[in-house]
């Protein structure tokens, strides 16, 4: 078999990602080095129709593998809709499917069909059974690492595989600084360093990523491997949480401490970040807007700050490419395909659930038209520029995924994933503040973009007759 060399586009080439991954998924194998992909050169034309670029012919890779990892995202109510929401948005990102699980499933023993366990930021901060009230949701999560799966979490998800508190599992040999009353931390934009080779595939040297009062650890040695730490502090935050991070905090707890670790625990593995990688750029635009962009308007102007906004990028970020790079170094992508797959995805709800979430979006850009009355001229100028980009894309994006679910073949392994994350938007409440609304209602947009262009890559992939 021959292969094609595809360049690898670095933190912000998530199309390439999720090309990869559908690959997988359409049982084809993939090989990755430092520097570029490699695909089964009959491939290359359903890569071009995604509109990527095969550089090079090769001779066979022989650690090419077709493995596409089976993952559940923790949802239960301790958790909560957006801060599953984010890590759903990442994965679509990078062209991987999911199902969103509960506290009952889990206990009941569900984990035994998942490859993967994500963990978002929420409140694993206090164990899921007592934060539930659901007993056995805990022993099953550490059975399930325990007789080989993998485990991956954000802030609350980190503090749960850590030492020093009833309802941990202590995975990791490390103690945060502050275990209960971790909310002393603050809230900001950080930037991290990535020094394993693998996981540091693709990114800058430092990858800037929202913090959200994650464990700060302190240096040392430990049987987990500290993958990456915090290096610089980049602004405060008081989105969501009017609670920001000081720059003094940070110099004098943070830097060059840990934010990344990985550990074995048992014949499994687990993988924790401090801060929140899978908080896309739309995140940090709100963190801006409340901010940066409040501060410099009188001083830049309308069209700086409005270039400010328009160029976050969207299903792209370096948080998203450290997200596969962190499934990669788990060894995900090179184990041995499951022996049993998960039930087949039915989009047969989400036209419902799209009507109902319709309903939402108006009633929430209703809703940021009023706060936005009451800003002044200045802000309600950048406010309505990007409210329009928001309802024309969310537009384009309604109306194309009602045509991909009305055409009879369409196949998209993220359904089940995508009517639960949906339903939850749909369901939301509006937020108390402007930037926050607008998050918010950001969110489902990016969900529906990111699964459309992964029903774009399967189609690409199926109208390509390719030997397996």
């Amino acid at each position: 078999m021959t292969t094609l060399g595809l360049a690898d586009g670095g933190a912000f080439a998530g199309s390439t990602l999720t090309f990869l991954n559908r690959c997988r998924s359409h049982g084809l194998a993939v090989g990755e080095s430092n520097d570029a992909f490699s695909i089964p050169s009959a491939a290359g034309r359903a890569a071009a129709h995604f509109g990527l670029s095969p550089v090079t012919e090769t001779s066979a890779n022989p650690s090419m593998h077709a493995t596409v990892p089976r993952i559940a995202i923790y949802a239960g109510q301790s958790i909560g809709y957006p801060y599953w929401g984010y890590y759903a948005h990442a994965l679509f990102s990078i062209g991987l499917g999911f199902q969103a699980v509960t506290g009952a499933e889990v206990a009941g023993g569900c984990l035994g069909e998942f490859d993967l366990l994500v963990m978002p930021g929420g409140f694993a901060t206090w164990g899921l059974d007592r934060a539930e009230e659901i007993s056995g949701i805990d022993a099953a999560i550490g059975a399930f690492i325990h007789n080989g799966g993998a485990y991956m979490g954000s802030c609350g998800g980190a503090f749960y595989m850590s030492e020093g508190r009833p309802g941990w599992h202590g995975a990791l040999d490390a103690m945060p600084r502050y275990t209960h009353e971790y909310l002393k931390t603050g809230a900001g934009m950080l930037g991290i360093s990535v020094d394993d080779p693998v996981m540091g595939r693709g990114l800058p040297e430092i990858v800037e990523v929202p913090y959200y009062h994650g464990p700060i650890y302190t240096a040392g040695e430990r049987t987990a491997e500290a993958l990456g730490q915090f290096r610089n502090y980049v602004c405060e935050s008081r989105l969501f949480i009017e609670n920001p991070l000081s720059p003094i905090m940070f110099e004098d707890e943070m830097r060059d401490t840990p934010a990344i670790f990985m550990s074995d625990f048992g014949k499994g593995k687990v993988l924790t970040f401090s801060p929140h990688p899978e908080m896309g750029e739309f995140v940090r635009k709100g963190i801006a807007l409340q901010g940066y962009v409040r501060h410099f308007l009188p001083i830049r102007g309308f069209k700086v700050m409005d270039q400010t906004l328009q160029f976050f990028m969207k299903e792209d970020c370096a948080g998203f490419r450290l997200i596969y790079n962190a499934i990669g170094r788990l060894g995900l992508f090179d184990a041995a395909p499951a022996t049993t797959q998960l039930k087949p995805d039915s989009t047969a709800d989400l036209g419902a659930i799209l009507e109902q979430l319709n309903e939402t979006m108006t009633r929430q850009f209703r809703a940021i038209g009023l706060m936005a009355a009451s800003e002044g001229e200045s802000m309600q100028e950048i406010i309505n520029a990007e409210t329009d980009r928001l309802k024309a894309e969310w537009a384009e994006v309604s109306s194309g995924l009602r045509q991909a679910i009305e055409r009879p073949q369409t196949d998209f392994g993220g359904a089940h994933g995508l009517c639960s994350v949906l339903e939850s938007a749909a369901q939301a409440r509006n937020a108390n503040r402007l930037e926050e609304l607008m998050v918010m209602t950001e969110l489902p947009i990016r969900l529906v973009a990111a699964a459309l262009r992964i029903i774009a890559c399967d189609r690409a992939l199926s109208a390509t007759e390719i030997p397996k």
